[in-house]
């Protein structure tokens, strides 16, 4: 089983991310910078899974593929320029086989709403359901939101998928 890693935006004031292996420490080094990083073991629930977030300790966290969108469009680009080489536009069928597979092989990422860290590796006990643009909408607006949900006793752990 690989370590657990933790991607998180860097506090050293540079444009990059921090990946961190997580060891269950209270803080890190950046490795491109050495800024040291806050850390939340105490978010590690019970069989290593999350309760929230390990870097900004927020309860609630959403869980979606780690596949590069940037990937997945190129597929279907490169297929569509073949649209008029190949017959019966099986290009795009091909590319759409091709993305789905690649897809369904690729592993989870729990993703903090509020800081946008990125969680990979850890187990999936308590599960996080996916995005849900309510909990976001509430997050970025406040009051002002249009579509905010309360948060959920104990953030998001455990918590059922989104209706939409």
């Amino acid at each position: 089983m690989s370590v657990p890693r933790l991607s998180i935006e860097c506090p050293g004031g540079g444009a990059h991310r921090a990946a961190i292996e997580w060891r269950a420490q209270a803080c890190a080094a950046c490795p491109a910078c050495g800024a040291e990083l806050e850390l939340h073991p105490e978010e590690q629930a019970d069989g290593g899974g999350l309760a929230g977030c390990l870097a900004c300790a927020h309860p609630e966290l959403y869980t979606r593929k780690d596949f590069p969108p940037a990937l997945g469009i190129g597929i279907v680009a490169a297929a569509a320029a073949l649209v008029p080489l190949v017959p019966y536009y099986l290009s795009l069928v091909a590319a759409a086989l091709l993305d789905g597979l690649l897809y369904r092989l690729a592993p989870d990422a729990v993703v903090c709403y509020v800081c946008r860290a990125q969680h990979r590796g850890f187990p999936q006990k308590p599960p996080h359901p996916r995005f849900d643009r309510t909990i976001e909408e509430r997050l970025r607006y406040g009051e002002r939101a249009v579509m905010g949900s309360p948060m959920r006793d104990g953030g998001t752990a455990g918590a059922p998928d989104p209706e939409h």
